[in-house]
């Protein structure tokens, strides 16, 4: 993790140099991370796909997290961000492919992390389930929930909500919000902006 190295900037996104992500997370400095949300349509039903956090992982383990996420290095930019999505699902998507949500800030403080991202979010619609192969050490399971379930969970309309597994095996289950990363905020933010991206 060390040995990662990450730019970092300051509160307005100006460049102001690198550090390791192991130092960024220790420090509260802001860094630049690469977000895709998969989304599939079914009949007229639009879903969204999760990825369940491996039970290895260091941070949030277990909880249900986006599509694929990571951090760009030093040396990537965001069409590099890619990446992230065939090594932790198997699936290749192309940069082309991907339709822009925006850039949103996050931050997460807790005792031992602070972390402060710039986020750069896409979006994925699947035109049929993808093919996963999934990384292990990265995701458990992938999950779908209606993108309406979505936006009532983290709006308050609803408590909880249905959560389908559709890989590695399928089975169904009730979740709230305290079975996700703790960024109440951000999905919010983000399934509205898929909201609106997906009406006809």
């Amino acid at each position: 993790m060390s040995s990662e190295v990450v730019r970092i900037f300051d509160d307005q996104m100006k460049c102001v140099g690198q550090k390791t992500r192991e130092d960024v997370h220790r420090d509260g400095v802001w860094h630049e991370t690469f977000h895709c949300w998969f989304t599939l349509l079914e009949g007229s039903e639009r879903y969204i796909l999760l990825q369940k956090r491996a039970e290895v992982k260091k941070d949030y383990p277990n909880l249900l997290d986006i599509t694929s996420a990571g951090h760009l290095m030093a040396d990537e930019r965001v069409h590099d961000g890619t990446r992230e999505i065939e090594e932790e699902l198997g699936v290749s998507v192309s940069f082309e492919e991907l339709i822009p949500l925006g850039i949103i800030k996050t931050e997460i403080k807790q005792d031992a992390m602070w972390d402060r991202e710039f986020c750069h979010v896409y979006l994925y619609n699947c035109d049929r389930m993808p093919a996963f192969t999934i990384q292990k050490e990265e995701v458990d399971a992938i999950y779908k929930i209606r993108l309406q379930d979505g936006v009532n969970l983290f709006s308050g309309n609803k408590t909880e909500i249905e959560a389908v597994e559709v890989y590695p095996v399928q089975q169904k289950k009730r979740v709230n919000k305290t079975d996700f990363v703790d960024q109440v905020d951000y999905y919010t933010d983000v399934f509205e902006r898929i909201q609106e991206t997906v009406k006809d």
